[in-house]
């Protein structure tokens, strides 16, 4: 994290938060300066370092658009992913819906506005939990959606606590290895009652880059290729549920990587002044190369699966 960062989050939020940032930035380095690869802490600590930056540019949900014809905006691509994993998962009004991974909770205060159901939302980022708790607060939404910190590996609810769940492009970040993808899945399993339905979307890779890739998508993504090496469907009809629909989205998620490069180009010099010149063109150059790595690599698998 550039010092600008830190000058700036001091100036505009205050020393509190200058210091959490700085908490957020030791815990995410040193599971891969001594480990070599990321770890649960490592994985909340990263979203509590880049939340305010992602709100800063790319709005208040933290996922990738999904772009139907192409001429979306990104702010619509967004909310049309989120619709898209949510028809997934069939809510109705007055259901009680688990949001797996929830960010900020933009996408379930969209949920919960179009469909009039409950949601509990799950967040192992404090800085997102909290950041969140005030968006739902200002959006009047605090008696419909709330927003608690826990671990998707390990849920703290009774069994067949939900009608439905939506888990919107997060497994892969909670997931640090194959034995935690095995603990999501069977969480989802405990805690969906039986005849519900999972609305599920996630980037994953068919194969494992090479090194340089794999660089780049660590920079990018905080992930490495192998990490994201997962066959979903399959792993859901090993832990007992049906899958009803599955289709890969990840031609409709390009145009992202299109839009993010327009907004560093729109905003050039809040960039550079905020980040250094050097860090600006080095993310510059990296945002570029990641199309041509995940149309190699990578598929998006969205689900609707029953239990």
């Amino acid at each position: 994290m550039p010092a600008q960062i830190f000058a700036s989050t001091w100036h505009e939020q205050g020393p509190a938060a200058c210091a959490r940032k700085a908490y957020a930035a030791t815990q995410m380095a040193l599971p891969l300066l001594f480990r070599g690869k990321r770890t649960a802490r490592g994985v909340a600590a990263y979203f509590d370092l880049i939340t305010d930056e992602g709100r800063r540019f790319y709005g208040d949900s933290f996922h990738f658009g999904y772009f139907r014809t192409g001429s979306e905006t990104l702010a619509q691509a967004l909310d049309a992913h989120t619709d898209l994993v949510a028809e997934r998962a069939r809510p109705e009004a007055q259901q009680h819906i688990l949001d797996v991974g929830c960010g900020l909770g933009a996408p379930a205060l969209r949920i919960a506005e179009r469909y009039g159901c409950e949601i509990t939302a799950v967040n192992i980022s404090r800085e997102q939990i909290r950041q969140g708790r005030e968006l739902i607060a200002e959006r009047g939404m605090s008696h419909r959606v709330k927003l608690v910190k826990g671990d998707a590996r390990s849920l703290d609810f009774p069994d067949s606590s939900f009608d439905a769940i939506v888990c919107l492009e997060a497994a892969g970040d909670i997931c640090v290895s194959e034995d935690d993808k095995d603990r999501l899945v069977g969480e989802l399993y405990r805690v969906l009652r039986p005849g519900g339905r999972i609305g599920f979307s996630d980037l994953a890779l068919h194969a494992n880059p090479p090194p340089t890739d794999d660089r780049t998508l660590r920079a990018v993504l905080y992930h490495r290729g192998e990490e994201l090496v997962t066959d979903w469907p399959a792993l859901f009809v090993r832990h007992g549920f049906s899958v009803l629909d599955s289709r890969d989205i990840i031609a409709e998620t390009m145009p992202t990587w299109d839009r993010t490069q327009a907004i560093y180009e729109e905003r050039a010099t809040e960039v550079v002044h905020r980040y250094g010149r050097r860090i600006a063109e080095r993310t510059r150059a990296q945002v570029r190369r990641i199309p041509a790595i995940l149309a190699r690599y990578a598929t998006f698998p969205v689900l609707s699966v029953l239990k």
